[in-house]
């Protein structure tokens, strides 16, 4: 991340924090996670969230969940793999204030599913969070677009599938490598 963007980062008053799951905590899979074993932290994830906890910030999950919507996965499974998701962050000393998951298809036209901005809406409304005091962190353009689409701040992960974002709006601070190189250039 350039020096500008740094200095603009370190000067944000955050109060939320949201992030992707697949290609931010965990490794994103061709098929999705179906099962806790198929989950594999990335580097640094855990920490990540620690220093995030630490620093007194709120930290949601949003993340696409379509695998529910196309019978792969049911919603008892995916609650199941969040549960997991929440004892694998315990050795680190923090638990998420909410997750919130988008069961839905890309065919569905659902609002709630990134890149439009229901997710990140329920979870402004639920941390009674502003906007301009939120920022997403996620790996793919449809992150970024749903964090423009609802006002909030974005920081684009290379640890996951998405390539940088192209077109993106002044809300935008920029890629990072990882979910901990973006969290420590908050501080």
């Amino acid at each position: 991340m350039d020096t500008a963007r740094n200095e603009k980062l370190a000067g944000l008053d955050l109060d939320l924090v949201l992030l992707d799951r697949d290609g931010v905590l965990n490794r994103n899979l061709d098929q999705g996670v179906r099962h806790w074993s198929d989950w594999e932290w990335l580097p640094g994830a855990r920490r990540a969230v620690r220093m995030l906890a630490e620093s007194g910030t709120r930290t949601m999950v949003v993340t696409n969940q379509s695998n529910v919507g196309r019978g792969v996965l049911t919603h008892a499974e995916l609650n199941a793999i969040h549960c997991c998701m929440i004892d694998g962050l315990r050795p680190a000393c923090f638990s998420l204030d909410d997750i919130f998951a988008c069961p839905h298809t890309p065919d569905d036209g659902c609002p709630c599913r990134k890149p439009r901005p229901g997710l990140l809406h329920a979870a402004l409304k639920r941390a009674r969070a502003r906007p301009d005091r939120t920022l997403l962190i996620g790996d793919q353009q449809s992150d970024m677009a749903a964090a423009q689409a609802a006002g909030c701040w974005s920081i684009h992960v290379q640890s996951g599938k998405g390539a940088p974002p192209e077109g993106t709006g002044p809300t935008h601070l920029g890629s990072a490598r990882d979910l901990l190189s973006a969290v420590r250039s908050l501080t």
